[in-house]
C-alpha cells in the first residue's frame, strides 16, 4: 500500500474542494434554479471566506485588519488555489492585484454548457462575494473592480485603497 504525503493529501482536498463547489451548484440549480441557486451560493461562500479569513489569519499569526494583512490572507488562499497573479503596491495605502488566472473560471470554459454562465457567475456571485467579505474585514479599505476576464477582459482587478 502506498503511504500518504501531504502533496497527496493536498491533491485530494484541492481537487475535491472546486469539484463539490461545482457540483453542488449544478444540483442545486437543477432543483431550485440559476437565480435562487446562485444566491445562496453567495451566502454561502460569503460566511465560508470570513470563516476561512479567520482561521488564515490565526494560522498566519496577522493580529490586525490591515491592507497589507487583507493582500496577504487574499494572496495566500489565492496560491493555494492555483489563481495567477501579480500584485502591484501602489502605495502604502493602494495596492492592485492583477489576476490573470482563475481556477473557478478554467472548469466552466472547459464545459460548453456553461460558458454562457461565466458571466453571471462574474457578476452575480464574484463582485457582490468579495466586496462583502472584504468590507467586512476592513470597512476603511476601499474595494474596486475596474476589470473583470468573466466580462471579457483579459484581467480580472482587484483594487484597493485605504481610506
Amino acid at each position: 500500500m502506498r503511504e500518504v504525503t501531504d502533496a497527496d493529501k493536498l491533491y485530494y482536498f484541492s481537487s475535491s474542494f472546486v469539484s463539490l463547489d461545482g457540483l453542488w451548484m449544478l444540483e442545486i440549480e437543477k432543483e431550485i434554479g440559476w437565480d435562487r441557486a446562485l444566491k445562496i451560493d453567495v451566502t454561502v461562500w460569503t460566511r465560508l471566506f470570513k470563516i476561512i479569513i479567520r482561521r488564515l489569519k490565526r494560522y498566519l499569526n496577522i493580529e490586525t485588519n490591515n491592507l497589507n494583512d487583507l493582500v496577504e490572507i487574499l494572496t495566500f488562499r489565492w496560491s493555494i488555489e492555483g489563481w495567477k497573479y501579480n500584485v502591484n503596491r501602489i502605495s502604502d495605502t493602494e495596492v492592485l492585484i492583477e489576476v490573470s488566472e482563475c481556477p473557478y473560471k478554467g472548469p466552466m470554459e472547459r464545459n460548453p454548457e456553461r460558458r454562457d454562465k461565466i458571466p453571471l457567475i462574474c457578476k452575480g456571485m464574484c463582485f457582490p462575494f468579495y466586496k462583502a467579505v472584504f468590507n467586512d474585514f476592513n470597512p476603511k479599505i476601499v474595494f474596486k473592480r475596474e476589470k473583470a476576464m468573466g466580462l471579457g477582459d483579459d484581467v480580472c482587478t482587484f483594487h484597493f485603497k485605504l481610506q
